[in-house]
Parts: structure tokens; sequence; C-alpha cells
């Protein structure tokens, strides 16, 4: 796998967002568990790692015995805004109820709203998603969010729980007016590879004044691979091109940032349940 690092983006980062069991559907098991290798292989005290994602009830058990054999994978458990939540809301709440009780659990999502793809009314979504709100807070686990075209109600459910726990917008879309909106009210934003694309000019600017506290960089793995390779399945190897880019646009090393970057992600995702 090594062929897929970029020049001048050499090495491992710690990706806060990514789809293990996509990026073994698209690339196949043997290119993810490469990847996966060389993680592995990274200097201890760099200490980078992985966060599994889920997505649908009960998807942790899978994921855990694929993936659970890798001391740097994290997990989180949520639920998606679509048909496969949103077709029994309740038994999907209690699914994901389950799966956070697992002491691998280090954060709930990804959770949030979907207005673009919308397989499911604002109401339903809006529904779901505070129900996923109010229980990571009673739980004690870091909030990820999905928001796509719902900065409004996006914001109104995730500032409340943001005074409590932390609060993640991955992969995040807007611009730097709705990026100063999330962080005013105690978000952290995470950006992935589409940072790197021609028309993204306002996550430019957004990472461009977002301070180094509050800010994570992410894949969404095997989606949103960075310049050169965008619309090529990614994984977390692509990171590199990402990291890159924010440092030019920070105007900072990129060593430094990936440092300030990795200290935001210990910071969040606990590697042990207390």
């Amino acid at each position: 796998m090594a062929e897929r690092e970029e020049k001048g983006a050499p090495g491992v980062f710690t990706d806060t967002h990514a789809h293990l069991a996509l990026v073994a559907e698209r690339l196949g098991r043997h290119a993810a568990e490469a990847m996966l290798g060389r993680y592995a292989a990274a200097v201890p005290a760099a200490a980078p790692f992985i966060v599994d994602i889920g997505v649908n009830p009960g998807d942790l058990a899978p994921r855990l015995a694929a993936f659970g054999g890798y001391p740097f994978v994290r997990f989180a458990a949520g639920l998606w805004p679509g048909r496969e939540s949103l077709g029994n809301p309740g038994a999907a709440l209690a699914a994901l109820a389950a799966d956070l009780a697992s002491p691998r659990c280090s954060a709930l999502g990804e959770c949030g709203l979907d207005y673009h793809h919308m397989e499911a009314p604002e109401r339903d979504q809006i529904g779901l998603f505070e129900a996923q709100a109010a229980m990571a807070v009673s739980v004690g686990l870091p909030l990820l969010v999905h928001s796509r075209d719902a900065f409004a109600d996006t914001l109104a459910v995730a500032c409340g729980a943001a005074k409590k726990i932390p609060v993640v917008i991955h992969c995040f879309g807007y611009g730097a007016r709705e990026a100063a909106a999330f962080l005013e009210r105690g978000c952290y934003l995470s950006f992935a590879g589409n940072l790197t694309y021609k028309k993204s000019e306002g996550l430019r600017e957004a990472l461009a004044a977002a301070p180094l506290d509050r800010i994570l960089f992410e894949t969404d793995s095997p989606y949103m691979n960075p310049m050169p390779r965008r619309g090529e399945p990614s994984t977390s190897l692509d990171l590199g091109r990402t990291m890159a880019a924010a440092a030019e646009i920070k105007g900072m090393p990129l060593e430094e940032l990936a440092a300030a970057a990795q200290a935001n992600a210990l910071r969040i995702f606990s590697e042990k349940r207390t």
C-alpha cells in the first residue's frame, strides 16, 4: 500500500472517521489489511489511531469481529438518518444502546441530519438525532455528527449536547460563517479530503479561521479521496494529502498541525471506558 502515499505527505496520521468494512468491500480485504499493517508498524510514540464508525443498528459486533484485533482501531456506534434506522426507530435505538454498552465503544456516531439524500422527513430525522444526542450525554460519550444541507437544525441539536460532551461535526461541509457558529457553541470541526477540491473555498476559509485546539482530520474512507485521486476509493493512508493541504492553509509545518490534531483526538476519544 506504500504506493498510495504522495510525496510530501509521508507517514500515517490519526483518522477520526473511517468505515473500515466499506474499505475492505471496495478495495478488498487484502488491501484493507495491508493498510492496517502500516498503522501497526507506525512509531509507537506517534500513536496514530483510526476510529471505525457505525451507521446502522447492531453493526458494532461484525466490525469488532473484523477489526477488533487491531489495538489502534477504536470504535463508534451510531444511527445514520436513513431507512435502515428510521423504518423502526425504537428498535434501532435499542440496538444502539446495546452497542454503546461495549467497553470498546469510544463514541456515538455517526448520527445527524441529511437533507440532501432525504431518506426520511425532517421531523423524523430530528427526532432520531435528538434521541442519540441525549443518549450520548447520558453515557458520557462524544457525539459524531453528520450534517448535510441541514445547518440550522443540526446546530440547534448539537449546541445543547456540546455543553456536556465533545461534539464533532464530521466531514465539515459548510463555510466560515457556519464554522464560527458551531465553534462558538463548543463543537469541534473535522475536515476531510473535500478540503482539497477546487470548489471548496468555503471549507478552506473555515479551516483557516478555526483554532488549532478545535480541529480534527478524517478520511470518511472509502469516500472523499483528496486530490489528485478524487473519485477513487480512499483509505486512512490517503489522509496525509489532506493534512498537507491543511498545513499549507494554516501556514504551519505539517508536523506541528499533526501534533495539534493528535492531541485533540486523544482528548476526545478515550481508549478505554471508565
